[in-house]
């Protein structure tokens, strides 16, 4: 596997694990923005109950359950009985501080700017 192939299918499976976010939810199509935003109100959701809640057939619902599995923004927990969905959310990312901010501050101290009564 060449290295683009390779960070490509990185890039895919961290994608997938992340979750959900707000924004997520606003790019997701009417029909899946409900459902997830369904899920998401009442914590945890079984087929039976997404499916009427959506007024499809069982087939289609679990469908669209498998769509928002494959992106990553659910988890099918079958140690429950019956099994059910759960939102996954997507762990919010801290800022990162540029390299170069310490020594700048350093330097501006230092350099009496930012000293008072000198």
């Amino acid at each position: 596997m060449g290295i683009f192939k390779h960070m490509q299918a990185e890039i895919e499976l961290r994608k997938k694990r992340e979750g959900i976010t707000a924004a997520d939810l606003l790019d997701l199509p009417p029909q899946l923005r409900r459902l997830a935003n369904h899920i998401t109100r009442e914590g945890e959701l079984t087929l039976e109950a997404a499916a009427e809640h959506i007024g499809e057939s069982l087939t289609q619902t679990s469908q669209l359950l498998d769509v928002l599995i494959e992106k990553g923004y659910l988890r099918y927990e079958k140690l429950e009985d019956p099994p059910v969905y759960r939102t996954r959310f997507a762990r919010l990312r801290g800022r990162e501080i540029p390299a170069g901010i310490w020594s700048a501050l350093e330097k501006r101290c230092w350099d009496g700017e930012d000293v008072k009564g000198e």
